[in-house]
C-alpha cells in the first residue's frame, strides 16, 4: 500500500511537470515572428515552389518552340534561296548551251578550212557546267598525233571566259585558247558579224594593222550557211599605234550545205586575190568544192578546184569506227598518179599509236607515235617511221622528231644504235 502511494506521487509531479512544459513552449511560440514562421511553414514552401517551377517550365516551353519556329523559317528561307541560286545556275548553263555551239561553230569555220562535218552536242554536268565543245572532221593529215580527225575546246576553267549583254540576252565574246572573238548581230537578217583579233603586218617596208571582220549567215536550224572574210588595213605609226584606215577588202566566201541530220553534205570555198599581190583585189584567184556522200560512217569526198590541180583533186574514202574515230583513209588523185591508203591503230587514250601505209596491197611503211606525259620530258610525242622491204621485215626507221637514224643487222635482227 506504501508503495502504490508513493508511485500515485510520483505520476502526479510528472505530469504537472510535462503540463508546465506545454505552456511554456507555447508561450515561447506565440512570442516568435510571423515571418519566420511562415518561412519555416513546410506546406506554404511547398506550394510556393511548385508554382515557380510551373512558371519557369512554361517560359522555356515558349522559348523553346520560338527558337524552333525561327529556326525553320530560317531553314525554308536558305533552301529557298538555294534552290532560287540553282535555277538561276541551270538556266544561265541553259542558255549557254543553246546559245554558245554555233557561235563557237561559227567560229571555227571562219579561220579552220578543214572539212567539219559535224559538231557534237553539248550536255550539261550535274547543274552547272558544260560538256567539252567536240567537233569532227575529215582530216587528209597523215602523220599527225593525237586524233587529228577530232577536236575538243573546254567551255570551263580559268581560260574560257565570255561576256554577255544581259539586255538582249546574246553572248558577245568568247575567250579561250582555241577561240578568241567578239560578236555584233544582225538580227533581221540572221547575221552575226565576228571580230577576231587584229595583228601587225609589214608590207613595202610599213607597218599595217590587219583587223579580221567575219559576217556569218545562219538557216532557220542555226546552222552555218555562208561565212564573208574581211579584213580591215590601218596604217600603223612608228610606236606601233593604229592610225589611219586604208581599206576593207573581201578576202574569203566560204558556203555550206547539210544532210537533214545536219551532217556537211557540201563544202565551198572561194578565195579572192591578196591585196599586196600584182592581180586586182576584187579577182576571183582559187576555188574548191568538195562533194560528200555517205554511207553510215563510210564518208566518200569528191575535191575540185579551179583551176584543176591534177595532183590534189580527186576522191576521198573515209571510215570511221563505232566510236567515230577514224579506221581508214583512202585517196586517189584525178591522174591516178598518186595513191594513198592508211590505217589508223589507237591506244587505250583513243589517240594514235600508229600509221599504216598500204602500197600494191602491203604495208610498206609505217608511222608509230610515242607519247611522254613527263612534264620534264623534251619531246610530248616522238614519230618513229619504218620502211618494210619484200619479206615484211624493216631494216631502217627514222625518228622524225630527231632526225636520227638507226638500221637493222639483216642476220641477228638486232637494231644498232641511234645516230
Amino acid at each position: 500500500m506504501l508503495r502504490f502511494i508513493i508511485f500515485l506521487c510520483a505520476l502526479l509531479s510528472f505530469t504537472q511537470a510535462f503540463a508546465q512544459i506545454d505552456r511554456d513552449t507555447i508561450k515561447n511560440n506565440n512570442k516568435q515572428n510571423a515571418d519566420f514562421i511562415i518561412e519555416n511553414d513546410t506546406n506554404v514552401v511547398v506550394s510556393d515552389s511548385t508554382k515557380i517551377i510551373n512558371l519557369f517550365t512554361l517560359d522555356s516551353i515558349a522559348q523553346r518552340q520560338k527558337f524552333i519556329n525561327d529556326s525553320l523559317i530560317a531553314r525554308a528561307e536558305f533552301v529557298k534561296d538555294s534552290l532560287y541560286h540553282r535555277k538561276l545556275i541551270l538556266d544561265s548553263v541553259s542558255f549557254l548551251k543553246k546559245e554558245l555551239p554555233k557561235l563557237i561553230e561559227a567560229s571555227i569555220k571562219s579561220v579552220n578550212e578543214e572539212i567539219i562535218i559535224y559538231t557534237d552536242r553539248l550536255e550539261i554536268i550535274g547543274d552547272s557546267t558544260l560538256s567539252d565543245f567536240t567537233y569532227r572532221v575529215l582530216s587528209q593529215k597523215a602523220e599527225e598525233p593525237y586524233a587529228p580527225w577530232r577536236t575538243s575546246i573546254k567551255l570551263s576553267g580559268n581560260l574560257f571566259k565570255i561576256k554577255i549583254d544581259t539586255v538582249y540576252k546574246k553572248i558577245i565574246s568568247v575567250r579561250s585558247p582555241e577561240v578568241n572573238s567578239s560578236f555584233n548581230y544582225n538580227f533581221d537578217k540572221r547575221i552575226v558579224v565576228i571580230n577576231g583579233q587584229s595583228t601587225i603586218i609589214k608590207k613595202r617596208n610599213q607597218n599595217y594593222y590587219k583587223y579580221p571582220i567575219d559576217s556569218v549567215s545562219f538557216d532557220l536550224q542555226g546552222r552555218v550557211m555562208k561565212v564573208k572574210k574581211y579584213v580591215h588595213y590601218f596604217y600603223a605609226t612608228s610606236n606601233y599605234k593604229k592610225g589611219a584606215s586604208l581599206a576593207v577588202d573581201i578576202v574569203q566566201i566560204k558556203e555550206f550545205e547539210y544532210f537533214s541530220d545536219g551532217v556537211l553534205s557540201n563544202y565551198r570555198l572561194l578565195n579572192y586575190c591578196d591585196r599586196w599581190g600584182e592581180k586586182d583585189i576584187n579577182e576571183e584567184c582559187y576555188k574548191v568544192s568538195y562533194s560528200i556522200n555517205r554511207q553510215d560512217r563510210k564518208f566518200t569526198v569528191v575535191k575540185k578546184s579551179e583551176p584543176e590541180s591534177v595532183y590534189s583533186d580527186g576522191n576521198f574514202i573515209f571510215e570511221f569506227d563505232n566510236n567515230f574515230d577514224l579506221k581508214i583513209m583512202e585517196f586517189t588523185n584525178v591522174s591516178k598518179s598518186l595513191s594513198t591508203k592508211f590505217y589508223v591503230e589507237l591506244n587505250d587514250d583513243r589517240n594514235v599509236s600508229r600509221y599504216l601505209y598500204e602500197k600494191n596491197g602491203k604495208i610498206d611503211r609505217t608511222i608509230m607515235l610515242n607519247y611522254n606525259n613527263d612534264p620534264k620530258a623534251k619531246y610530248k610525242v616522238e614519230a618513229i617511221e619504218s620502211h618494210f622491204e619484200e619479206d615484211r621485215i624493216s631494216y631502217t626507221q627514222i625518228n622524225l622528231t630527231t632526225g636520227k637514224k638507226r638500221t637493222r643487222n639483216r642476220q641477228t635482227l638486232k637494231w644498232n644504235p641511234w645516230e
